[in-house]
């Protein structure tokens, strides 16, 4: 996914986040994995082709080690359009993942588990392949022969029915995902946000709109890296769009009106009416009068330039 990418895995990271996902996903939200059970992997792997060495990495690893035993390693990667060859690249994660348990320093270790979760960010449901089968046309007699393989997308936007599972900051973003593909009414949760910056770094990702960004870093500024909530975070990014529509709107106000008195006064001019040249600039109501006699003024709602025109 490129730089999205990187922006998206930096909040699933953390550990409280990641077992929050697990726990919702796998075990209907019940605390089975604990965040203090989880160990980092960088979960690199490289594979030949065209004689060529190649690498792949995983968006975000982990391994589940309750009681000094590793019971599964769990990666998550993330997407925003359906990928039509998912199922293909996740078996090269998880094959890779396996074939790293036969190594000498591993295998006199028990085997555990290979899970992959997709988490998918998409309005509309995944539409792309979920398994092996779903990539290639297969001859029937070949079939029995090939063995399939099942992707698990997570549609983190149609979590409705289990948003109540999820307790982390993930559990904001799903809900803002949620009301983005609805377009219901949006009272956002008070919940406050555990990771402001990684939170706000990947709504700007998601959304590409820049004013998360800009309130990240007005936050940065202020070092305020927690106590926030996404219902503070809308109030200032949405009063902000307004404050900003207003200024523009000013300036375009502004422009028009000087482009109109200027037109005025062209003609003021031209004609040798220096007396009411003179007479405009002080006197607004005659000023308003000449514009409408010249069919200069558009509308009267645009046509108080004493309210346009800023003092110098």
């Amino acid at each position: 996914m490129g730089a999205k990418d990187i922006t998206e895995k930096i909040l699933a990271d953390y550990e409280d986040v990641f077992a929050d996902i697990i726990n919702g996903v796998l075990f209907d939200g019940e605390q089975v994995l604990h965040e203090n059970e989880l160990v980092n992997v960088k979960d690199k792997s490289q594979y030949k082709f065209d004689n060529k060495i190649h690498e792949q990495e995983r968006d975000v690893c982990k391994q589940w080690v309750p009681y000094g035993v590793c019971f599964a390693l769990v990666g998550l990667e993330h997407e925003t359009q359906p990928e039509p060859y998912m199922p293909m690249r996740i078996i090269g994660y998880d094959g890779a993942a396996y074939r790293g348990q036969l190594t000498k320093s591993e295998k006199e270790k028990p085997n555990y588990p290979v899970i992959t979760l997709v988490l998918y960010f998409g309005m509309k449901h995944w539409n792309k392949p979920r398994t092996l089968f779903e990539c290639m046309d297969i001859p029937e007699r070949l079939k029995p022969f090939v063995n399939d393989y099942k992707i698990h997308i997570v549609e983190v936007a149609f979590l409705n029915d289990r948003l109540h599972y999820f307790h982390s900051d993930f559990r904001i973003i799903a809900e803002y995902f949620i009301n983005k593909r609805t377009k219901t009414d949006y009272v956002p949760s008070a919940q406050e946000i555990r990771h402001v910056d990684e939170f706000l770094k990947l709504l700007h990702a998601l959304t590409g709109d820049d004013r998360y960004g800009t309130l990240l870093h007005t936050l940065q500024m202020q070092q305020k890296r927690e106590g926030i909530s996404m219902c503070e975070i809308l109030d200032r990014v949405e009063n902000k769009g307004i404050i900003i529509g207003e200024k523009r709107g000013e300036k375009r106000g502004e422009k028009r009106a000087r482009e109109m008195l200027n037109q005025l006064n062209a003609i003021l001019l031209e004609q040798n009416r220096l007396d009411d040249l003179k007479r405009t600039l002080s006197d607004t109501a005659y000023q308003e009068q000449l514009l409408i006699e010249y069919g200069i003024h558009e509308n009267q709602e645009c046509c108080n330039i004493e309210k346009q025109i800023p003092e110098n």
